[in-house]
């Protein structure tokens, strides 16, 4: 007997049936790109929030250091939402007929953007799963090339996710309609595809590319490093350091707070004391409220859509200088490592007087204390040290017990746990270890 298609289901192919619909499909993988997630377990993790004494247990299980697979998902569901979304616009893409020329073009930018976020959500992907530093025989995730929801692939190895990551963002690139600058920068440009080959490249330990995409970023972007608009900028006042974003619905000041105004994590005493509190505008951005309490992270104080809802930065200009910085640093171009730290500072800190760097030790040491001020709270932080292969190390004041105070170097937990439910539903996905 033939099989009887339930009245429910849409296919593909009545779900698709015009250019139209695929580029509002191609929206709704844009939609899945939030980073909040990231935001919060690359700080929480890290060393740059301590509890609160509002805090009535939320996070404080990571914050201890005592995930299970079964507690928490890490992202691992949210990117691999997108890559099927993705893979769905683009199985039907040329069966749509075009209307004509500009519709051609269209179909042809949106396989290209879609080709790119599929790398774009696997270097998501294997910032987080994979283990410290960058060890390419080790296990990364699985590839998935095609929307297959009853499909059981294993974990690829690092490096070979690392080249599809690669060949994605390459595809991109390639594509001449997708414009150079960030005109929308709610949708990829030239420049953010650039600056996701320099996240790439940087995570690879290729250092010359990681450098000569953070400088292709830089140029395509049509942006300069400006200290006038840079409070405005996090209540998304204006777009003057933004390469790409998302536009957020939700609120990420309650990673750290409540509505009700109680806070759960406060900004580390260890951040708060990198900073130059008078003469750099960074202090008074990232920390505060009314009456001068610095225990309040506002780094993204909300906007003129609501009092705590802020569209979240994927990409900023600032980061680009600072692969530049690190890239050029590791290929033993102090000069050029130096001059990238200067211009980020001398457009942050009012007098600054330019710096030269006398050996690579010390330039790696100050542009990771840049890194760490300039990208506070927006999800680097503990993904810098895994990747960096270097321990979590919180000042006592920020810890409370000697327990949660140091994760050594060579934890398991640097790679962060498969969830147990997709370890369920895929018995060919191995867990890292740690978390058997």
């Amino acid at each position: 007997m033939d099989d009887v298609k339930q009245t429910d289901v849409i296919d593909a192919d009545k779900a698709y049936q015009s250019v139209s619909d695929l580029l509002k499909g191609t929206y709704g993988v844009y939609a899945t790109l939030s980073n909040n997630t990231r935001m919060y377990y690359g700080s929480v993790l890290a060393d740059e929030v301590k509890l609160s004494d509002e805090n009535r247990g939320q996070g404080q299980g990571e914050y201890k250091w005592q995930f299970t697979a079964t507690g928490v998902s890490f992202g691992f569901g949210q990117y691999f939402q997108t890559i099927d979304r993705l893979h769905r616009v683009l199985e039907v893409a040329d069966n749509i007929p075009a209307a004509n020329a500009t519709e051609e073009n269209t179909k042809k930018r949106i396989k290209a953007e879609l080709l790119a976020i599929r790398g774009v959500a696997y270097l998501e992907l294997l910032t987080v799963f994979m283990p410290q530093g960058y060890q390419p025989d080790s296990l990364g995730v699985p590839l998935v090339l095609s929307s297959a929801l009853l499909g059981k692939p294993a974990r690829s190895k690092v490096s070979e996710v690392m080249t599809r990551i690669e060949a994605d963002l390459a595809s991109g690139r390639a594509e001449a309609l997708i414009p150079s600058a960030p005109t929308d920068p709610l949708r990829l440009s030239q420049g953010a595809i650039a600056a996701y080959q320099a996240r790439a490249a940087l995570l690879k330990r290729d250092w010359a590319k990681a450098a000569a995409y953070a400088d292709e970023a830089i140029a395509l972007s049509g942006k300069s490093l400006s200290r006038a608009t840079y409070t405005a900028y996090f209540s998304d006042a204006n777009e003057s350091e933004t390469i790409f974003k998302y536009r957020n619905g939700a609120a990420p000041q309650l990673n750290w707070r409540d509505a009700n105004g109680d806070v759960f994590f406060e900004p580390a005493d260890k951040v708060k004391n990198l900073f130059d509190r008078t003469n750099d505008i960074r202090f008074s951005t990232f920390f505060g409220a009314d009456g001068g309490d610095t225990s309040i992270i506002i780094k993204y104080p909300g906007s003129e859509r609501g009092p705590q809802t802020n569209d979240l930065k994927l990409i900023r200009l600032a980061e680009m200088y600072l692969i530049k910085a690190e890239a050029s640093a590791e290929g033993e171009n102090l000069t050029a490592a130096a001059d990238a730290i200067n211009a980020l500072r001398a457009a942050r800190i009012t007098g600054y007087t330019n710096v030269t760097f006398a050996d690579k030790a010390t330039a790696i040491n100050q542009i990771l204390v840049e890194r760490a001020k300039e990208l506070c709270f927006e999800g680097f932080r503990f993904f810098d040290l895994k990747r960096r292969g270097l321990a979590v190390n919180r000042n006592p004041s920020d810890s409370r017990n000697t327990n949660w105070q140091d994760l050594p170097a060579n934890s398991f937990r640097f790679a962060l746990p498969i969830p147990q439910s997709e370890i369920f539903a895929n018995p060919n996905v191995r867990q890292n270890a740690g978390y058997n």
